[in-house]
């Protein structure tokens, strides 16, 4: 196969990288407007950490297809999934060719991955999910997390603020096929560490190429063990090379030996550099025969400079950021976030998501919001809902039909009415009803479940009521609440989800507030 041909093969794997890229944001940007649920099922399944939690927890026939597709497809050709299918991968890609055409001289060399710091990190990761914790295999290292978030918090709002703008210049016209979306920003912790990370990502993309892939990345670590025994590797026909280095000045991954004429495929990310520009065609896909696998080895890097420069520095970065922007301070135990429906309890939910974000954009009411330290360093950037946002709606199911993970378990909707997120708690004395004497229903008109209600007060006034065997925890009571700062009335999580009583229809209270005539409400 000569150089044309691969030539052909490298624009066909660009154009499927970028289809790729295009859907995955798509799906951050907004996964029930603009990608279909199927196609939706379909991209997520092919995410392989995010795959293999949820087929371990949950289970799932697209999930485990998904899965199986990844795991065949490197069997066969190596890690082409990196440069194919990882959006986190496709973004190092752009940002190598932003660098290379800012420096058209920029070449890589060879660099041994540090496969023992590879290996390491991915043990370790696995070890603290063992234990409950998905903090390193997915909320601070997984790539496709990683990617979401990235878009939740730069590029979703821009697109926001365009679609606003464009909505409202059409407006003049008489045009009104665009409507305004309201706009939600991260918290000061998480955009911080989102810039911290996208900086981290660029500076080890543009100097080093695929350092990220092949020393953190969870999922490269997975998939460079299976490109080990892959059916065809990457290999150098010694007797044709010229010895011009013209690989390895290309290789990414900075996997290509020119000088002992080696590969080392378990790096290689397939993006098909070296075949299109070896002058004499000398590398070639080769089929394998088991005898010549070659055993993993664990090997320190010569260059200690080299390697704490390229390595030591990242990982700092990488692992203890988040412990500097929040500057050692330490959680309460009393902040207890509320989770979603489907996701159980804090512990599973904590344990399983990877901070994807998926949910938070795919939310309708936006209630669901990226936490920064309310779960503790286990639980970095893991939504929570806040209902000084929103409400969760008394029908919607969403999160945990989009969830890539099973850390929001999906649910039928008769059965989401009945799970207990949390209970309503009620402060008499900041009511504005006791505080101010002035009629106000607003928590018991938005109950879903009218676990909120009133009875008579004093003065033919009335005052709320809870009834927590009703109440779900849905928050449309506290987000209704007119007090401020403080809410007279708030829900408090469930550390372990309850199944609440199922409202009996035909005897459920309408808010008893008279008509008052023209006193404005609620004051």
């Amino acid at each position: 196969m000569n150089r044309q041909f691969w030539k052909k093969i490298k624009q066909v794997r660009v154009v499927t990288s970028l289809v790729f890229f295009g859907a995955f944001t798509l799906l951050f940007l907004d996964a029930w407007h603009f990608v279909p649920e199927s196609i939706a099922t379909a991209l997520t399944s092919l995410q392989i950490v995010p795959s293999l939690l949820k087929v371990v927890m949950v289970g799932g026939t697209v999930t485990a297809i998904g899965v199986m597709f990844i795991v065949l497809m490197t069997l066969t050709l190596g890690r082409v999934y990196c440069s194919t299918i990882c959006p986190l991968g496709i973004l190092q890609d752009l940002m190598i060719r932003f660098a290379r055409k800012l420096n058209r001289r920029k070449r890589f060399k060879y660099a041994k991955a540090p496969q023992w710091l590879h290996y390491s990190v991915l043990a370790l990761s696995l070890l603290l999910l063992i234990l409950g914790s998905s903090m390193l295999i997915g909320d601070l290292l997984e790539p496709f997390s990683n990617y979401g978030r990235m878009v939740n918090a730069f590029v979703l709002p821009l697109a926001v603020l365009s679609n606003n703008a464009a909505s409202d210049l059409l407006a003049r016209f008489g045009i009104y096929f665009l409507y305004n979306v309201p706009l939600h920003l991260e918290g000061l912790g998480a955009l911080s560490i989102g810039l911290l990370f996208f900086a981290t990502i660029g500076y080890m993309s543009m100097s080093e190429g695929r350092l990220f892939c092949n020393t953190f990345c969870p999922a490269g670590a997975i998939l460079s063990l299976l490109s080990r025994v892959s059916l065809f590797k990457l290999a150098i026909n010694k007797d044709a090379c010229n010895d011009c280095g013209a690989c390895d000045k290309v290789c990414k991954a900075q996997c290509i030996d020119s000088k002992s004429k080696e590969i080392d495929f378990s790096a290689c990310v397939g993006c098909f550099n070296c075949l299109r520009s070896c002058p004499e065609e000398a590398i070639q896909y080769e089929l394998m025969t088991l005898p010549g696998v070659r055993p993993v080895k664990v090997e320190f890097s010569q260059g200690r400079r080299e390697f704490f420069r390229k390595v030591t520095v990242p990982t700092t970065t990488l692992l203890l950021a988040p412990g500097l922007v929040q500057g050692g301070s330490i959680l309460s135990a009393e902040t207890k976030p509320i989770t979603p429906p489907g996701s159980l309890g804090i512990r599973h939910f904590t344990s399983v998501c990877t901070a994807c974000h998926l949910c938070v954009t795919s939310c309708p009411t936006g209630v669901l919001r990226p936490s920064f330290m309310e779960y503790g360093l286990a639980g970095m950037f893991q939504p929570k809902m806040d209902y000084s946002v929103n409400y969760c709606n008394y029908d919607c199911v969403i999160c945990g039909e989009v969830c890539p993970t099973g850390a929001i378990v999906p649910l039928d909707v008769p059965a989401k009415k009945l799970v207990q997120i949390g209970k309503s708690t009620f402060n008499k004395d900041d009511c504005v009803v006791v505080s101010k004497k002035k009629d106000c229903a607003a928590c018991s008109e938005h109950c879903p479940t009218k676990a909120v209600h009133t009875i008579p007060y004093e003065n033919g006034l009335f005052l709320p009521e809870i009834d927590n065997e009703l109440c779900i925890g849905c928050g449309a009571c506290e987000h209704a609440c007119p007090v401020t700062p403080k809410k007279a009335i708030a829900v408090v999580s469930n550390p372990v989800h309850l199944k609440a009583k199922k409202p009996e229809v035909d005897n459920v209270k309408k808010p008893a507030v008279p008509v008052t005539g023209g006193e404005d409400f609620p004051f």
